[in-house]
């Protein structure tokens, strides 16, 4: 798995990179921690210390060392030499490579956040994108609705987590019958990881639940049954999805499997996935 875990200087952020350091510890990922700046042309970069030209790489030295001591195992996993230094890589990005075993990468990027985040996505391949949010906007500045852009936005599955959330149930709404294995384990994972309940909700058109959709909850509850995991199924309206989701409590982890043509897509199209993520109480979970 590459995970790609977007960060600011907000605390949220360092939450967001402590969850991260379990999956990736448990998971074995490839993991790149990426950091965007504002473009700036009002000084010459060469009179300046690295640092100095871009203070947001002291962040992500800050924020790889959280994620080390996150992880409850001390085995080489990543590296733990920090005397490398960062280095242009094409003319977009600085990175350093923080790489043990597998993978770890700390990349510094100019420009809007939202763009960033998704050519990083696209350029890294990667399969999960992990950002933090506040409780009670979208953080990323007062106001501002990045997490939500960036959840509507990227190609792969995106993870918007809330500061200090803890989930106890992980809510799985599906509205169609492409359901990837790569997504079932990746549900599989954040339910071991904390132990959580989790609830399988079949989406009803027009009161109906249609037949491919029933046979694919049906082999959805049997993969996790499969894996020792015990799954309760319900169904809801597609009319009320918008308000069950809304409804998520601050334990609790959304997850919405997306498709081109579902009407979970139609319903979190543009705008809405970022007034979603920025009114939700929950964390959630984009799933593709």
């Amino acid at each position: 798995m590459k995970l790609l875990v977007a960060v600011d200087e907000n605390a949220y952020s360092r939450y967001a990179v402590q969850q991260s350091a379990r999956l990736a510890e448990n998971t074995w990922s490839e993991v790149v921690m990426l950091g965007v700046e504002k473009n700036r042309s009002y000084f010459n970069e060469d009179e300046l210390e690295q640092n100095q030209a871009h203070p947001k790489l002291t962040m992500l030295d800050r924020y790889r060392t959280d994620f080390l001591q996150a992880m409850k195992s001390d085995d080489g996993l990543y590296g733990t030499s920090s005397d490398k230094n960062f280095r242009a890589k094409g003319n977009k990005v600085l990175e350093k490579d923080a790489s043990g075993r597998k993978h770890l990468f700390l990349h510094l990027r100019s420009g809007d956040p939202v763009k960033e985040v998704r050519n990083e996505s696209r350029e890294e391949e990667s399969d999960l994108v992990i950002i933090g949010c506040g409780h009670h906007e979208g953080g990323w500045g007062r106001g501002s609705d990045v997490p939500g852009k960036i959840a509507d936005s990227v190609d792969c599955s995106v993870f918007v987590i809330r500061e200090n959330f803890v989930p106890a149930k992980i809510v799985c709404c599906l509205d169609h019958s492409n359901i990837s294995q790569e997504s079932l384990e990746l549900i599989n994972q954040w339910v071991s990881l904390y132990g959580a309940e989790l609830e399988i909700v079949g989406v009803l058109k027009k009161g109906e639940l249609r037949e491919d959709l029933e046979a694919k909850m049906t082999e959805v509850l049997d993969y996790y049954l499969g894996h020792g995991i015990r799954a309760l199924v319900r169904v809801v309206d597609e009319d009320s999805l918008e308000s069950f989701i809304e409804s998520g409590a601050k334990n609790e982890l959304m997850a919405l499997w997306l498709h081109q043509r579902s009407p979970l897509q139609k319903l979190l199209h543009s705008s809405k996935v970022a007034s979603l993520v920025n009114h939700a109480s929950s964390s959630i979970m984009i799933v593709r």
